[in-house]
């Protein structure tokens, strides 16, 4: 009678978890009924109810001593009718809900979750979060830069940190800085993950929920702290700080962000406690030791291809391939930005267009120069976004390496020749893998009649599309989304076609160091590119057109052997490369008349170019 009518509330802090408090409320309620109204007062049950509570929270949840304490309350202190209880004694003995109530005074609702913190982005922020969610994804790209090739998704972080919101927000020097860490990440990932290996005994971090997350912010402050020059306690401290803000459910634990912290700082140590080094001279740092001592940055480029480059080249070219590629010091890269114009062919033909380049070289800064074959390499006066450049709404130039240049000059030269003024307006030449539209460009302005772009991609296909819009080209070019294989001209004649076919890329690892890494299997690019080549010298060239291949590559095996396999089927021969053609790379002209850029094998401002090669071919 005691525990049914009475027993509406109790003067306890009990435990907040439901089932703990139900089974130690249940327990003492049973001893109640069972032994309490029958052979002891009230009062003396009560308070071995109390006495049986506190044993139950203590055995089944462990509370504090402090928790222990609390529950004590004294016999003459406690009335059942003082203080209401928090449970219902329906719950127990099935009486209806509305028997008791609960009280006012006491706070039943749910504790509200802690809201997250807004994150106030940093350039390392959002550069080790574009690493991070970049490190175990795969993309494939669809031009001869990278095309059909699967690689890390770390080889696509910037483009992942130009997608990103939070860069977007940032200002236009933080902006600099977080592109300027994630390709230096890229750029230097061999020898930055061979330091970590000397400090770290498992090195990669096991897979996980925060493993990305923790190799990312890793490598991010070994790049400042080693080739940067970042200031250690700034490296350090701003770089781990991002752990602790980086929006992730459940966040980085504790002892992982001062694991990270702890490598950073033997990495940013002196390497000799006694050293006697000047105030003006700093002391080398242990990572910078480690850096000199166990690495190269040949680490950086994947063993198959440098074993491939020394098989193709020899060991004296491959030496200046890599020199060039992967210089020991970021200070010694050269920085380039090489443009492209409507003037440019003027001035390889000799045409008009020499006063419109000069012009133009002077809105670009005085350190700008034009280099042989009518680029224009940008100096470092200029900076900011190429967006904000002189002309650039104008549609006057495009942003194209200077070999990218040479496919569309010795195809434009051959026809030039071959075909009076008069017919140029006949004249129909296709563009095979055409995105972005550099090389499709130079056809256009060409002055020939008739272009067709060749597209397999429809994301490239756009950006292809808004190239040529703002170049003002686009009216002029017929573009067509589709694989280069299945591609039939109908009953239209091709007078000429440029194929720049899919291929590893890996002339331009100077500016892309993520093609540098790739697999060694190349065996479904090899294929890919036979079929196009052939499909295209077969199916599409007219009788006598002019057909040029063309790659990024360093291979051989994806250019100088596929063009010779090509000649050996008997439908093309090869119409050999002039040097006046293509002034500044008179040198690059092999035996066969071909045209093969090493990077760092040219004289003058032309030996800091993208590897590349061409091949001029006629249909028989």
């Amino acid at each position: 009678t005691f525990c049914q009518t009475q027993a509406k509330a109790f003067p306890l802090p009990l435990p907040s978890h439901f089932s703990l408090l139900h089974a130690a409320r249940s327990a003492s309620y049973l001893y109640a009924l069972s032994s309490v109204p029958i052979l002891l007062s009230p009062q003396i049950a009560a308070t071995i109810m109390m006495l049986l509570i506190a044993i139950a929270m203590l055995v089944v949840s462990a509370p504090s001593a402090r928790a222990f304490n609390n529950i004590q309350t004294s016999r003459s202190n406690f009335h059942p009718s003082k203080v209401p209880y928090p449970f219902h004694s329906s719950v127990l003995f099935n009486s209806s809900p509305t028997d008791s109530a609960s009280p006012a005074s006491v706070n039943t609702k749910p504790k509200k979750r802690r809201a997250p913190k807004k994150v106030k982005p940093t350039a390392r922020f959002v550069a080790i979060s574009s690493l991070a969610n970049a490190a175990a994804s795969t993309y494939e790209s669809c031009s001869s830069d990278g095309a059909g090739a699967q690689v890390n998704a770390g080889s696509f972080a910037t483009r992942l940190l130009e997608q990103d919101t939070y860069y977007q927000s940032l200002e236009p020097r933080d902006r600099s800085f977080a592109r300027l860490l994630v390709a230096t990440v890229e750029r230097r990932l061999g020898q930055i993950d061979k330091v970590l290996k000397c400090c770290i005994e498992k090195y990669p971090p096991k897979k996980g929920k925060h493993s990305h997350i923790i190799q990312a912010t890793l490598r991010i402050g070994v790049a400042q702290l080693l080739f940067l020059q970042t200031p250690p306690f700034a490296a350090n401290k701003e770089t781990v700080q991002v752990l602790r803000m980086y929006p992730n459910n459940p966040p980085v634990p504790e002892p992982m962000i001062k694991f990270v912290n702890g490598v950073l700082r033997k990495l940013s140590r002196p390497s000799s406690a006694d050293n006697n080094e000047t105030e003006e001279e700093e002391a080398e740092l242990v990572g910078q030791v480690l850096l000199r001592e166990k690495t190269s940055p040949r680490d950086n480029i994947a063993p198959w291809l440098l074993k491939r480059w020394r098989k193709d080249w020899g060991e004296e070219k491959t030496n200046l391939m890599c020199k060039e590629i992967m210089p020991p010091d970021d200070s010694l890269a050269t920085s380039r930005i090489d443009l492209s114009t409507k003037y440019s062919l003027g001035h390889v033909s000799g045409a008009d267009g020499n006063e419109e380049l000069q012009s133009l070289m002077s809105n670009l800064g005085e350190d700008s120069i034009l280099l042989p074959q009518g680029s224009i390499r940008v100096g470092l006066s200029l900076k900011g976004d190429v967006k904000s450049w002189p002309e650039y709404d104008d549609g006057t130039w495009w942003v194209q390496d200077a070999s990218s240049t040479l496919p569309a000059l010795v195809l434009t030269n051959a026809l030039l020749d071959k075909y009076p003024p008069e017919e140029l307006l006949d004249t129909h030449v296709v563009d095979m893998c055409s995105a972005p539209g550099g090389k499709t460009s130079q056809l256009l302005c060409a002055g020939f009649g008739r272009v067709t772009a060749i597209e397999a991609s429809p994301r490239r296909s756009r950006r292809l599309v808004e190239n040529l819009s703002r170049l003002g080209l686009i009216d002029k070019c017929e573009i067509v989304v589709e694989e280069g294989q299945n591609w039939m001209p109908g009953d239209q004649h091709v007078h000429g076609i440029l194929v720049d076919v899919p291929c590893s890329a890996t002339g331009t690892g100077a500016r892309r160091p993520d093609v540098l890494r790739r697999g060694g299997d190349i065996k479904e690019l090899l294929e890919t590119q036979e079929m196009l080549a052939t499909h295209c010298a077969d199916n599409i060239l007219d009788a006598g057109g002019i057909m040029v291949y063309a790659t990024c590559s360093m291979l051989k095996a994806e250019s100088e052997n596929q063009v010779k396999k090509l000649i050996e089927k008997g439908t093309v021969k090869t119409m050999p490369i002039q040097g006046h053609e293509v002034p500044g790379f008179e040198d690059a002209i092999d035996d066969n008349g071909w045209l093969r850029v090493l990077p760092g094998n040219l004289e003058g401002d032309l030996s800091s170019t993208d590897g590349f090669f061409v091949a001029r071919l006629v249909r028989k």
